[in-house]
């Protein structure tokens, strides 16, 4: 099939196209069936142009491109009180986190104190999963007393994995009053 062919004359003058720019001003009426009112919209060659350009290809992706972006901005728009809220709640966590971090280190100090006055030797304790055993005994503080040398045959075993070392002191000689 072929098309129909048009009359250059009647192409000139807009003849098919409704959107033929040079044709003049476009007249649309509008009238419902059952009544006597009608409207007459008038549009002027600027805005048939405008019409011509929506209608189009392009005007068609610009139009979906520019419902998209605004669909991206409403969405990540409503995402953040959401997000406002996330980081209130990990700022709070994380001032009880600073708060137990010094309590934690205050206990610390004080047992180092109390072990410091009582004269016990102990390994560090482990700050991670690696072996006790490797690490080497904590001298005692400047000061304190030193404790016995402990004969060959004590009662202090090498610590395992985890644990920490306690010393036991020597024992007492058996005379009893």
């Amino acid at each position: 099939m072929t098309a129909p062919r048009i009359d250059k004359k009647k192409a000139a003058n807009g003849y098919g196209n409704i959107y033929t720019p040079h044709a003049g001003p476009m007249i649309i009426q509008v009238q419902r069936e059952s009544g006597l009112a009608s409207r007459t919209i008038i549009l002027s060659q600027k805005y048939i142009r405008m019409l011509r350009f929506i209608m189009s290809k392009r005007g068609g992706l610009l139009g979906v491109v520019f419902v998209a972006s605004w669909l991206l901005l409403a969405v990540l728009a409503a995402r953040v009180p959401v997000l406002t809220h996330r980081v209130a709640t990990l700022e709070h966590e994380n001032q009880r986190i600073d708060t137990l971090a010094a309590a934690l280190a205050q206990l610390h100090k004080r047992y180092d104190q109390v072990q410091r006055m009582l004269g016990a030797t102990t390994t560090a304790p482990a700050a991670s999963a690696a072996p006790a055993a490797s690490a080497p005994p904590v001298p005692p503080a400047p000061g304190a007393a030193q404790p016995a040398k402990q004969p060959a045959a004590s009662s202090t075993s090498a610590p395992t994995s985890g644990q920490k070392a306690i010393s036991t002191p020597p024992a007492a000689s058996d005379s009893t009053p």
